[in-house]
């Protein structure tokens, strides 16, 4: 019975409450053991701030692809010489560097 009581003796008084002792229990559960935890839904909202930044970049892809679009389909030949330096046979093509 002392080995009881000097256990008792060594917690702190709101472990000896039965409601804070469930409360913990429950808590412990909640955060580890239940379907949706804190760790899950950490991890969820890791994922879905990843998944919102490549949205971003891939819609700004998108556009940067849709105005290269639109610039090739209604001057097909001024984009050919600037981007590829095309020529046609009787010219010739002089590139200078920017610095």
């Amino acid at each position: 019975m002392s080995f009881i009581s000097n256990l008792k003796d060594k917690f702190p008084n709101f472990l000896k409450n039965k409601w804070a002792i469930s409360f913990l229990v429950l808590f412990v559960w909640v955060l580890f053991f239940e379907d949706i935890n804190l760790i899950s839904l950490i991890r969820t909202k890791t994922k879905i701030s990843r998944l919102e930044q490549e949205w971003v970049f891939k819609e700004n892809r998108i556009k940067e692809s849709e105005e290269k679009k639109i610039l090739i389909l209604d001057n097909p030949e001024k984009y050919a010489r600037e981007t590829f330096w095309m020529k046609m046979a009787d010219e010739e093509l002089f590139i200078i560097p920017e610095k």
